[in-house]
């Protein structure tokens, strides 16, 4: 109260000393409104943490992305303040250090089925006295429109029997089941790599009809590639899963640390085990047509916490060095 009387002295005092011939009465009472308003705004509104300037800097790189995409999150904090979490959409999701320096670093992607407009990334974090803060930033999705592709097919190669549609969805769980577990060790850096040449002949997210019907929409990119082009990791990691699949052929799926997967189909060999380290750039088999494919490609998937991405936009946001 003592600290108000002051302010609303010093109030007074001014408007006293404005000179009427050169301010006029509106101009004094928008400065007389002005200060009052400062003078009446609660403590609350301005919390301890942010008057000492302890919020973490979070930026977001890029700040728009497409379903399908991705943006990598950077996060520095404030000395003595400690980095708890992070969320997207209120889904907590891994954060680990940057190499670079202090700060920390984190993925979040849309999936296909993600509405667009703006989302929300919380960072939460701890200030000097040990108690929580949230730093929130937008993250806008914006719509895409992905072409179509209308197929006629004979009813034997649309609708499987029941014995192949057991493998197939035996072939799609552990795919998923490769996919959904989360290492805590960082084995990528960047930048990430084509695994062959980017010729892309299908790209993500195309939606497909067989018959009129429609079908779960592309999960990765069909590259160019004759039969026996070497195909390469594009980024450091661990074989998670090798599999001869029936639709996808033979398959390899690379852990790259925290959620973050590529997979890679049709291939006519396959030179990685389960369980193998592998460098960026390493040869792990070479392109094919195996599985349910009508030529020579290489079909590469990206998967982030379990949901698919665009191997192009994984490419857009982490294919330099940054």
């Amino acid at each position: 109260m003592e600290a108000q009387g002051q302010n609303l002295y010093a109030v007074r005092t001014l408007c006293k000393g404005l000179n009427r011939h050169t301010v006029n009465l509106a101009g004094t009472l928008i400065i007389f409104l002005c200060l009052l308003a400062w003078i009446c705004l609660p403590s609350q509104a301005f919390p301890d943490s942010l008057k000492q300037g302890l919020e973490p800097e979070v930026s977001l790189k890029p700040a728009c992305i497409p379903p399908g995409g991705l943006s990598l999150v950077r996060i520095i904090p404030a000395d003595g303040t400690t980095i708890r979490g992070v969320k997207f959409s209120g889904k907590a999701i891994p954060f680990f250090r940057n190499r670079t320096d202090r700060g920390y670093l984190a993925l979040v992607g849309a999936d296909l089925k993600m509405t667009p407009g703006d989302k929300v990334v919380s960072v939460i974090w701890n200030d000097r006295k040990g108690q929580p803060n949230v730093t929130a930033v937008r993250l806008n999705v914006f719509y895409k429109k992905f072409p179509e592709e209308h197929l006629h097919l004979p009813k034997k190669m649309v609708e499987f029997p029941p014995k192949i549609l057991k493998r197939v969805l035996a072939d799609q769980h552990a795919i998923r089941a490769a996919c959904g577990k989360t290492s805590s060790h960082v084995y990528w850096q960047r930048p990430f790599l084509w695994p062959v040449p980017p010729k892309i002949m299908s790209p993500f997210g195309l939606r497909r009809f067989f018959n009129g019907e429609p079908r779960s929409p592309h999960s990765g990119v069909d590259l160019r590639a004759r039969i026996g082009t070497p195909v390469r990791a594009t980024n450091n990691g661990r074989v998670a899963l090798v599999r001869n699949c029936y639709l996808s052929g033979k398959t390899i799926v690379i852990d790259h640390g925290e959620g973050l997967f590529s997979l890679y189909a049709h291939l006519s060999t396959l030179m990685v085990r389960p369980g193998q380290e592998v460098k960026r750039g390493m040869v792990i088999g070479k392109a094919g047509a195996t599985g349910r494919a009508t030529g020579p490609h290489l079909h590469w998937g990206i998967s982030l916490q379990g949901k698919r991405l665009d191997p192009a936009e994984l490419m857009r946001v982490l294919g330099n060095r940054g």
